[in-house]
């Protein structure tokens, strides 16, 4: 019987990525505080996910003495995100990704999106019946 060499075991045995332990919902559905920065779209509206953006910068926004509104719910839809879109979120200065509006709910701050023209620079809810974290490319 032939002995394997080295490189033949090497060829045959399959490379993985490390995979990383993906956050899960609270009992709503809603996903908490991440540090997790890769999310997949999984809305099935055909419309798309909405991602939404006020008048403010970020940096206004996630400014603890700042002043504004953040009922992000009732802000203008700047772009929408279609069903298996990945996007990246903005971990913002805590590193934990979450930004609660006024009635409490989590959104995520889409800092990119892949596709040509895909939205950036604005929030989508943070719930796992719109969107799922992935593994890192």
């Amino acid at each position: 019987m032939k002995k394997k060499s080295k490189l033949d075991r090497q060829q045959s045995t399959p490379q993985t990525t490390p995979q990383v332990e993906l956050p899960q919902p609270n009992e709503r559905g809603e996903y908490q505080r991440t540090s997790h920065r890769y999310w997949e779209v999984v809305d099935s509206d055909p419309n798309g996910l909405n991602c939404r953006m006020g008048a403010h910068s970020i940096e206004e926004i996630e400014d603890p003495g700042s002043k504004v509104d953040l009922n992000i719910g009732s802000w203008p839809v700047v772009g929408t995100l279609k069903q298996g879109q990945k996007f990246e979120i903005y971990l913002g200065p805590s590193g934990f990704g979450v930004l609660y509006d006024e009635q409490h709910q989590p959104w995520f701050f889409v800092e990119k999106s892949e596709g040509i023209g895909g939205p950036r620079n604005c929030f989508v809810r943070a719930r796992s019946s719109f969107v799922k974290p992935v593994q890192p490319n």
